[in-house]
Formats: structure tokens, C-alpha cells, sequence
């Protein structure tokens, strides 16, 4: 394959799973940022999100140190701003979104990106994409020198409960566990990837719900649900599992309708119906996606000893 900039690999995906060990596995720590693929070649880098868009003008400061690093290569990692030596989301957010040139100049003095490697796709021209991922990780360094903010991530081998336990303990999100034997498979959700993440509980506020159909035509279908961040109420995901009867029966009588939208940004849900933010519902949910929304949120109860201004965005992380 080229190393052309407008062909970046899609990045291979993880499944999710439990802690586990086993000695035929490395686990890494999670970093809560931005997937990036990155391509570097005649002494020019190019930064790739998930999506294949290209996103080095948001980054300068990668660029140059990428730039100047390895000689032609395809590198997967993820872009992170670290804050007391732990990602920041918050903070990435606010890179991430950037397109006026003088603030991304700004920015990338005031908050720093780095940029954490993990895998080598390409070197030196040639595809390593069907090399175990044992043999990428002994390649790795010999590529690509370390600098300020470009570094190589640690892994440990065959103790992932341990290691997800002092990860937690940490502060970080969670682990990635790999076979140590795959191969890089671009695009690919694939069983050799693990994603181990503690299960979040967050209490959000109920700003909407999508009327419910057949046995729910009664209740709601789904509560959208929304946190506060400087008075201003956000979208953050909808919930529509983990009721009882009793329970969809309660939270529908209690439900005040108004005609406009409490989130600052609402979605575009057909059906919707728009309600005054009063209720607070605590859910449990997978994780928080790169936009900002849950994945695979269940209701867990009703929150009635909690102001609806309590609930903050700033708990998803």
C-alpha cells in the first residue's frame, strides 16, 4: 500500500470484555483522547481521525515532532491533553473542535496535545499489517524516537486483572487487552482487541422522551437525557432499557411537557417531546463516545434527593 496522505488505514477496533489473564496477551492502559492514525513520509506528518478526516491543522505542534521522527511510516495511536499527568477530555474537547488558526496556535502552547503511539502499520515503505502484533511492538521503537510529545505506550503482559485493578486505582478510564499473535486487521471490529472498562453511573437530567409503541404505547419509549456545564443544559445520550412497569408507569405520570427544547443542543430526534428539565434518573452505561454521548446507557432509579443543577457534565469524564 502507498503511504500517500489521502489513504490512511481505518484504524482496527476493539470489542469489550472483563478483566481476564493470559500469558498470550498485553494489556495497555485506555487513553481518553482521539484516535489518530498517522502517516509520515519525505519529512511531512499527516494526522488522521477515526473517521479519515484530516485533522493536522488542529495540531500543529504534533506535526512538526511527527514530521521530524520516523523516516516513512504508518503509526495508530491516540492524541491526548494531559492534565496532572492524566488525560484530560475536557481539555482535548477543546482542541478538538478548533478550526480559526490564531486559536489553534493558542491552544496548542496553552494545552499541549501528545500524541500516544501504540502500533506501526508501515515502515520504511513496506506493510507490517500480517505481522503479529509481537513483532510490531518489537518494531516500534527502532522506528520511531520518542520526544516531548510523541511516546510510545506501555504494556504489560499475562496479569490483565491486576492490571485493570491499579489502572482503575489510577485514574484511568481502563485497559486494551491484545493477542499478542494478531495481526492488524484496518476497519475491523475484531475479538483480539478488548476494551475493558469500568461501568459508569452518572445521574443526568430527563429533558424529553420518544413516545413508546406496542406493549410501552402507554409510557415512554426512551428518556433523552441531558448535564449541566455552565447553566446550560447538553444532550448527552437517551435511555430505554432497565425500567419495571411500576417504574415506566411513575416516571410517564410525572413528566411536565413544554413546547421548546431544555438542551442547548437538542437533538434531531423525530418524535420527540420536549420536557421541563425537573427529573433526575441515575443510569449505568458502558462508556462515554468520542462525542461526548453515552453508549449502551440502563436505567438504574429515580434521583429525588438531587437538584436537577447537580447533575454536571464534568461527571462523564
Amino acid at each position: 500500500m502507498s503511504l500517500h496522505p489521502l489513504s490512511p488505514p481505518k484504524p482496527m477496533l476493539a470489542v469489550s470484555g472483563q478483566p481476564f489473564d493470559s500469558p498470550d496477551w498485553i494489556f495497555e492502559p485506555k487513553i481518553d483522547g482521539t484516535r489518530c492514525i498517522a502517516l509520515v513520509s519525505s519529512g511531512a506528518a499527516h494526522l488522521y481521525n477515526r473517521r479519515g478526516l484530516d485533522v493536522t491543522y488542529r495540531y500543529p505542534e504534533l506535526e512538526k515532532a511527527l514530521a521530524g521522527s520516523c523516516h516513512s511510516c504508518i503509526l495508530d495511536g491516540e492524541i491526548a491533553v494531559f492534565a496532572d499527568g492524566k488525560p484530560s477530555f475536557h481539555s482535548l474537547a477543546q482542541r478538538d473542535h478548533q478550526s480559526e488558526k490564531m486559536r489553534i496556535d493558542y491552544l496548542s502552547q496553552a494545552l499541549p496535545a501528545s500524541y500516544v503511539v501504540f502500533d506501526l502499520l508501515y515502515a520504511e515503505g513496506k506493510s507490517l499489517l500480517d505481522l503479529p502484533l509481537r513483532q510490531r511492538k518489537q518494531l516500534l521503537p527502532q522506528q520511531l524516537p520518542e520526544s516531548e510529545s510523541v511516546s510510545i505506550i506501555d504494556f504489560y503482559t499475562a496479569r490483565g486483572k491486576d492490571y485493570f485493578s491499579a489502572a482503575l486505582k489510577m485514574g484511568i478510564e481502563g485497559v486494551m487487552a491484545k493477542r499478542l499473535a494478531s495481526p492488524y486487521q484496518p476497519g475491523k471490529r475484531s475479538q483480539d482487541w478488548i476494551k475493558i472498562k469500568k461501568s459508569l453511573k452518572l445521574d443526568l437530567v430527563v429533558g424529553g422522551y420518544i413516545p413508546g409503541k406496542g406493549e410501552r404505547s402507554f409510557y415512554f419509549g426512551g428518556l433523552l437525557l441531558g448535564a449541566y456545564d455552565r447553566g446550560l443544559l447538553y444532550y448527552v445520550g437517551r435511555v430505554g432499557s432497565g425500567f419495571t412497569e411500576a417504574e415506566l408507569a411513575e416516571i410517564t405520570g410525572s413528566l411536565v411537557q413544554r413546547d421548546s427544547p431544555p438542551f442547548a443542543n437538542p437533538p434531531a430526534t423525530p418524535e420527540v417531546r420536549w420536557t421541563e428539565p425537573l427529573m433526575v434518573v441515575q443510569v449505568s452505561a458502558l462508556e462515554v463516545t468520542e462525542d461526548g454521548h453515552l453508549r449502551a446507557p440502563v436505567f438504574l432509579r429515580r434521583r429525588e434527593d438531587k437538584e436537577p443543577e447537580e447533575c454536571e457534565l464534568s461527571q462523564l469524564g
